[in-house]
């Protein structure tokens, strides 16, 4: 599939170029961004760190728009630039980005100008400057790192999914300490590209729905040197059409599930973590408002209400009573245990591995139970320094480890 995705006219481009140290890929859809500000970015970002160094410029267009729409060549200046269509592209606004496809065209692009670095950048993430090229690129070509992560500041109640559920269970499973395992934007070696591209991930409902999960987990999974950068704020427009909670639960959770199922030899007899370096220093969490637990905790009790006969199948019996003996507390008392909590995910985990039920509706019951872990959260915190945050998101990582064997005898 990768490799399918390079139409001739792209071949015929990339020969035109020959080879390339550092790619980047810039991938846009629906109605195209101007590129203007990420070619300066571009531009400054090469010309700042990596002077006198050979690169090329990947746009993944899967707009289908006839016109480029983005900046024109001569706004990345002397860096080559190489638009690529992919064939099913048909346009319109509310196009939603593939990133699978994105990432397999550029990952081959790489390896067809044969780069020792390749970098996916967010064309619509308004914050991104030089230094972002530097940071995710640098540690591939200087210091033999396979795979860069970015690690960006934020809210301290931003990304509560990924810090309530993808932290933790990444960590345990893999053993590394990753402040944000997602790659949505990253940066790779060329060796690792190939890997990548080489795996039979991509035609598979993991691949087309959580690539950005599945890169962090095979590149650790096959011993590749994994680093972080500090980027900066991550601003990014809303997607038009919002997406039901119950759909982002179920897609992260089955994600997350699967990469489990995949690589169960590997975390099986694996035990405790390492940290992982960052280029920069990690950003601290910043003030910001917090959600409304009461609206939170409502739906999390609604969820029991309504799910109770289908969690009744997923959750141990200890388990499931020791959730439904939450509703006993008051609102501004309501606590969901990080032990407990830790015992949830496995068993969902556990479910989805049997198939106790149809794993799209495993995954997606999730979501009113991480409504109620996150009010916990912000119970818990809302009147203490942000940092706060973060120190509950560590102790849940060091909960998850210490349950680690409740999950690992189940699986057996």
């Amino acid at each position: 599939m990768a490799h399918d995705l390079l139409t001739g006219d792209a071949q015929d481009a990339l020969a035109r170029i020959g080879s390339a140290e550092l790619v980047i890929g810039v991938p846009t859809a629906g109605a195209a961004p101007s590129l203007d500000g990420v070619a300066a970015a571009v531009r400054v970002g090469l010309q700042t760190h990596f002077p006198g160094q050979s690169a090329a410029v990947i746009h993944v267009d899967q707009g289908g728009a006839d016109d480029p729409g983005g900046a024109p060549a001569q706004a990345f200046g002397e860096v080559p630039l190489v638009r690529i269509r992919p064939a099913h592209a048909t346009g319109g606004p509310l196009v939603q980005l593939r990133l699978d496809e994105a990432v397999a065209t550029t990952l081959a692009a790489g390896q067809a100008l044969g780069a020792r670095a390749i970098v996916l950048l967010n064309a619509e993430n308004a914050s991104l400057n030089a230094d972002w090229v530097g940071g995710l690129g640098g540690p591939v070509l200087a210091d033999d790192c396979g795979l860069v992560v970015p690690v960006y500041e934020g809210g301290r109640y931003e990304g509560t999914l990924t810090h309530a559920l993808v932290v933790p269970l990444i960590r345990n499973l893999f053993g590394k300490r990753l402040a944000r395992p997602l790659a949505e934007e990253f940066g790779c070696s060329g060796k690792a590209a190939a890997f990548l591209l080489e795996q039979d991930v991509w035609e598979t409902d993991l691949g087309r729905n959580g690539i950005e999960f599945w890169i962090p987990a095979a590149a650790i999974a096959e011993g590749v040197a994994i680093g972080q950068a500090a980027l900066g704020p991550r601003r990014v427009p809303a997607p038009a059409q919002p997406t039901p909670l119950g759909e982002i639960v179920g897609r992260t959770a089955g994600s997350l599930f699967s990469i489990a199922e995949r690589y169960e030899i590997l975390w099986l007899e694996r035990q405790g973590s390492e940290s992982v370096p960052c280029v920069g220093s990690p950003p601290e969490p910043q003030p910001g408002p917090a959600p409304d637990p009461e609206r939170m905790l409502g739906g999390f009790q609604q969820g029991v209400r309504d799910l109770y006969p289908v969690w009744e199948r997923i959750l141990a019996p200890e388990t499931l009573s020791d959730m439904l003996a939450l509703g006993e507390y008051a609102t501004g008392e309501f606590r969901f245990p990080d032990s407990l909590w830790a015992r949830v995910v496995y068993d969902f985990l556990l479910a989805y591995r049997a198939r106790v039920v149809y794993r799209s509706h495993i995954a997606q019951s999730l979501a009113p139970l991480y409504l109620g872990r996150v009010a916990s959260v912000v119970y818990e915190t809302r009147n203490q320094p942000p940092a706060a945050v973060a120190k509950v998101t560590e102790r849940l990582c060091q909960v998850f480890e210490e349950w680690k064997p409740y999950l690992v005898d189940r699986w057996r």
